[in-house]
């Protein structure tokens, strides 16, 4: 299992507030047998090391048929959430912290081969590969209407850390 080392992105502050929230909702996970996998800007930040970049959510895969023992939680929990049916989405917050729970099912029809293991801030966790997530970006920008340009510049960013364009 990797240690994520001791690098941060750029906007550092609400990241360190945003690893307790994320543990938060990975130990309630663990305690409903759900093994999220982690992707998006914090698996892109993970893999690249990059101190520019802005971590400003955690990104997490399910499968869809675990949202309800999620939302059961949450709920007893009091945490705040929106669940986004169309989406086949949760969405959960506290303040200006928030985690994302995507299906897998939904958004990545390929199924995940290989994921790594890593050690999330004390949490053993899987992340998507370097390589799902280069399959990922084109995905993402070919279904959304509202985040091209935010998918684009992520895409044009990790095609300058791998030196070539994406696939």
């Amino acid at each position: 299992m990797k240690k994520i080392q001791e690098v941060y992105p750029k906007n550092k502050g609400l990241f360190m507030k945003l690893i307790p929230f994320t543990k938060e909702i990975l130990l309630i996970c663990k305690k409903n047998k759900i093994k999220p996998i982690i992707y998006g800007s914090f698996a892109h930040f993970y893999h690249t090391k990059d101190k520019k970049m802005k971590v400003n959510d955690i990104d997490l895969y399910i499968p869809e048929n675990s949202f309800e023992k999620i939302i059961k939680t949450l709920k007893q929990k009091k945490i705040n959430y929106k669940y986004l049916p169309k989406w086949h989405t949760l969405i959960i917050k506290k303040g200006k912290l928030k985690v994302e729970i995507d299906s897998v099912n939904f958004w990545y029809k390929k199924s995940l081969k290989k994921v790594d293991r890593i050690n999330f801030y004390g949490i053993e966790s899987k992340i998507i590969t370097l390589s799902d997530l280069e399959k990922l970006y084109p995905i993402a920008y070919n279904q959304t209407n509202d985040n091209k340009r935010k998918i684009l510049k992520k895409i044009k960013h990790l095609e300058r850390f791998l030196g070539r364009k994406l696939k």
